[in-house]
């Protein structure tokens, strides 16, 4: 199954981070690179995605022809297939409607459009809702003053890990309500912000130190809980089983923390 989109010439995307100079925008050199996105009318759901069809048209030679080209396709798991993982190519949006690479400004642009307010970094945004559960809250934060410089992004990651595994070992997803939305922080291993983040959230008190953050929702369609977040702009769309756990997790990144979205 293939998903069309329009194409535009936009930003590229970074490093899919946000940067702590702003936790809204990131600046990024122009490009001549057409790349994709989805009408922000039609991205409120995984399932209203699947459904868009454009009849394909003349490939672009100028601005115009190209908002009106035939998009870039992505492909999606066969049907018969256990759903897992969908990616759409810049679809980060914030809640401007702007193009974005980070993840929290994408979380505050989706949860605005289902009618909810956030704001802030992916480590402060859970503080915001009632926690559901929290796998920081139940294992040993380090003290990184007592590590050498060497030693401290490794002792982070374990503890996202281990917060990780908690989420995997102690969550009842048969407690989630259809419906409702919610918010997990999120580890990233990569992420050149894992020691920034973590003093931040020490600092603040969030008790969320994760780098990375999604929105959290149930498909009927898929019968599944899906997490939608961004990465480099491109908007992932995983089952959230499929993303549980630390060590064990063959994803870059992973759940430590669930907070229930109200108003």
């Amino acid at each position: 199954m293939l998903i069309p989109a329009w194409v535009t010439m936009i930003l590229v995307c970074g490093n899919g981070m946000i940067s702590t100079a702003s936790a809204q925008e990131v600046s990024t050199e122009e490009t001549d690179t057409p790349v994709v996105y989805f009408n922000i009318a039609e991205i409120e759901s995984l399932d209203s995605i699947l459904s868009v069809r454009i009849p394909p048209i003349a490939a672009a030679e100028t601005l115009q022809e190209a908002l009106e080209s035939p998009a870039e396709e992505v492909a999606v798991d066969a049907a018969d297939k256990p759903y897992e993982n969908v990616m759409v190519k810049r679809a980060g949006r914030d809640r401007y409607g702007r193009y974005t690479i980070q993840c929290a400004a994408h979380v505050n642009g989706r949860l605005g459009r289902a009618g909810y307010y956030s704001q802030g970094h992916a480590y402060q945004i859970l503080t915001q809702f009632p926690s559901v559960i929290n796998g920081y809250t139940k294992v040993t934060i380090p003290s990184l003053s007592k590590l050498s410089w060497e030693n401290r992004v490794p002792a982070v990651l374990d503890m996202h890990r281990q917060a990780a595994d908690y989420v995997k070992d102690n969550f009842d997803i048969s407690k989630l309500v259809p419906g409702a939305y919610y918010v997990v922080n999120m580890y990233y291993t990569t992420s050149p912000y894992m020691l920034q983040f973590f003093y931040a959230a020490r600092k603040q008190g969030t008790r969320n130190y994760g780098t990375h953050v999604g929105v959290l929702y149930y498909s009927a369609e898929h019968k599944t809980w899906i997490v939608e977040h961004n990465i480099h702009g491109n908007v992932h769309y995983d089952a959230l089983e499929s993303i549980l756990g630390g060590v064990s997790n063959p994803h870059k990144y992973g759940v430590t923390s669930i907070s229930k979205v109200s108003r």
